[in-house]
């Protein structure tokens, strides 16, 4: 570990010379609203360089808030475990003791009780209690100076509810208060858009967002519809479909594959499948969210879980060796007309983005939504396509190159290839990676680009 201040190596985040002459709150809040990469200080992008995460640099001010008494040091590590976003869903729990423990403490000012109320709303409502979100929204709602990561929740909650029109103008608000603030704009302007797609669903008549929990999830939605009711909305649960009748192969749309890298958010996802062949069946989907060129790692912006194979295909002992999955554990997973609708849910209309997409992925995806009923319009972006172009400045002489392979060259560590959620991760970070690189390629002859040119 090096000292936070001075960069010299220290059993601890602040050594003590420099802890002396140190406002330690301060030093906690410029930890938490540190951006890795940017560049800005030197020593903290060393200790970010030797993170698995760079993001969890934050989270070092968990620890340097240990110095400060009640309620600042309960404060500050809400907000070293919330970040931009939101508490993780495993220390909910310990958020709502010690929320409700220092909300109301004098010592705290106006704008940091609204961050607190933010976060809090935010934990409500995804833990469905949506009732007490609403009134914390009501209440940040009228109130002056909310810093803008509680009026992105704000937004997020009424977008949420199917209240676009005031999600809309709560935004219209934010930005003119915050208009010379690059990084506020850009962020009100993300769950603006999510707002916008989710009204323009409603206008066509599509299913609007509902809850999607892993567990409970009919309890979950029925929450939902009776609070709904309670705000004047009126809404109904999909009817489930006894005996889906695939769609015929001649009627399904083909896969639409978009070739410019134009585009900073979208999907990224991976399948894991029982074989390789057009008969085989998908057995794991993993997916990230990535918004605005980052990669949004918390349980909120991922997907991953089993599926039990369609046709009862057996999960092949190769497949097993390679992922580490077994037969045993997809035969307790959720059949894929459960798991496909959700996963298109978490997708909305976000650019699928995979490695070797087109050739494989796009296929499966494809055959699940013909035998359950689901159109898949979402266009792919086939990131091993896109990494022809840098092949040979990247050193590579093979046509084609492997994800693990083409990771290790960009110096991105995968933990655990070839699992769905890992591999999409890892596939997020090359595509980011490559398009830091310029977008032509280097010179090479005419008889290296035909040689290559079938097999690309």
């Amino acid at each position: 570990m090096k000292c936070l201040i001075c960069g010299i190596d220290n059993n601890t985040c602040l050594c003590e010379s420099c802890r002396a002459g140190t406002d330690i709150e301060k030093l906690c809040t410029d930890v938490i609203g540190y951006v890795p990469g940017s560049g800005v200080n030197p020593v903290w992008e060393s200790i970010c360089g030797e993170l698995e995460k760079p993001y969890h640099f934050r989270n070092i001010a968990f620890a340097l808030s240990a110095d400060l008494p009640t309620p600042k040091r309960e404060y500050i590590r809400v907000l070293s475990l919330a970040g931009y976003a939101n508490v993780p869903k495993d220390c909910r729990k310990w958020f709502y003791e010690v929320y409700a423990l220092i909300r109301n403490n004098p010592i705290l000012s106006a704008s940091e009780k609204h961050r607190l109320d933010g976060i809090a709303l935010g934990a409500y409502y995804m833990d469905y209690e949506y009732e007490r979100a609403e009134q914390i929204a009501q209440n940040l709602s009228a109130a002056q100076d909310v810093p803008y990561q509680a009026t992105c929740n704000i937004v997020e909650f009424y977008t949420a509810t199917r209240r676009y029109d005031l999600a809309e103008r709560i935004v219209t608000e934010a930005l003119s208060q915050n208009i010379d603030d690059e990084t506020t704009v850009t962020r009100l302007i993300n769950v603006n858009d999510k707002n916008e797609k989710q009204r323009q669903k409603a206008a066509a008549g599509k299913q609007e967002y509902l809850p999607s929990p892993n567990e409970n999830r009919e309890e979950a939605r029925q929450k939902y519809i009776t609070f709904l009711a309670s705000i004047g909305i009126e809404a109904t649960l999909p009817k489930p479909s006894l005996k889906a009748t695939k769609i015929p192969k001649d009627q399904y749309p083909a896969p639409v594959e978009i070739r410019e890298a134009d585009f900073d958010s979208f999907v990224a996802f991976d399948l894991e499948t029982t074989g390789f062949s057009d008969i085989d069946s998908i057995i794991e989907i993993g997916a990230v969210r990535v918004v605005g060129g980052v990669v949004q790692e918390t349980a909120e912006f991922t997907f991953q879980e089993l599926v039990f194979p369609m046709d009862h295909k057996r999960v092949k002992p190769e497949i097993t060796a390679l992922t580490g999955i077994t037969d045993e554990e997809v035969r307790k997973a959720r059949p894929i007309g459960e798991v496909l609708p959700d996963f298109m849910r978490f997708v909305g209309d976000d650019i699928l983005l995979g490695f070797n997409c087109m050739s494989f992925d796009s296929r499966f995806m494809t055959r699940a939504g013909r035998y359950t009923n689901i159109i898949i319009t979402n266009p792919y972006f086939d990131v091993m396509h896109y990494a022809s172009a840098f092949k040979y400045k990247l050193g590579y002489l093979s046509s084609k190159v492997a994800l693990g392979e083409l990771a290790h060259t960009l110096n991105i560590e995968n933990p655990r290839a070839h699992r769905a959620l890992a591999d999409a991760v890892t596939t997020a970070r090359v595509f980011l990676k490559l398009k830091e690189y310029d977008t032509a390629p280097e010179s090479v002859s005419v008889d290296d680009l035909l040689s290559d040119l079938d097999e690309w």
